[in-house]
């Protein structure tokens, strides 16, 4: 019913209430044409009315209907902007988890780098020490050969001595 529905409905009672005592003394007196005419008028009036009435409700279903179908694509706009949404946000998920684990496999192979970096420089400086070892037994060696050689020496000249001088 809308706002102008009330008032109008209204005025159409007012209107057949003031109207009730001349229908009665008019059924009493009996009915003359115009009384047929009018009632069949009122007929027509009243049918005009429902017509309206119905038109009006149809009307007021249609724009219900109306109003029902924007809803509902407004929904199915909603979700598919929320779809869309949370697609988005697993899109950036999956990237933000790639981007991680790209990050820990390039820390990974880094930290293997540094690794043998130090292994290597570690076997270098085992290789180096071996080699000083080698060169100061080798030294050693020599060191010895040369004292034995200077007492050997020592021991002949002293022998030479005892034979020249005995």
């Amino acid at each position: 019913m809308g706002p102008l529905d009330i008032p109008r409905a209204a005025i159409g009672l007012s209107l057949r209430v003031a109207k009730l005592p001349f229908d009665v003394a008019g059924r009493l007196l009996g009915s003359s044409q115009a009384d047929v005419e009018r009632e069949r008028a009122d007929a027509l009036r009243d049918a005009a009315r429902a017509q309206s009435e119905i038109a009006e409700d149809e009307r007021r279903e249609a724009a219900q209907e109306a109003r029902e179908r924007r809803e509902q694509a407004a929904e199915r706009e909603r979700e598919k902007k929320e779809q869309a949404a949370e697609e988005e946000q697993a899109r950036k998920r999956r990237a933000a988890e790639a981007e991680e684990r790209r990050k820990r496999a390039t820390e990974k192979a880094a930290a293997q780098r540094e690794e043998a970096i130090e292994a290597k420089a570690k076997r270098d400086e085992l290789e180096a020490l071996q080699a000083e070892q080698a060169a100061l037994d080798r030294r050693e060696a020599a060191l010895t050969a040369a004292d034995e050689a200077d007492r050997l020496e020592e021991a002949a000249v002293r022998a030479k001595g005892r034979r020249k001088g005995a």
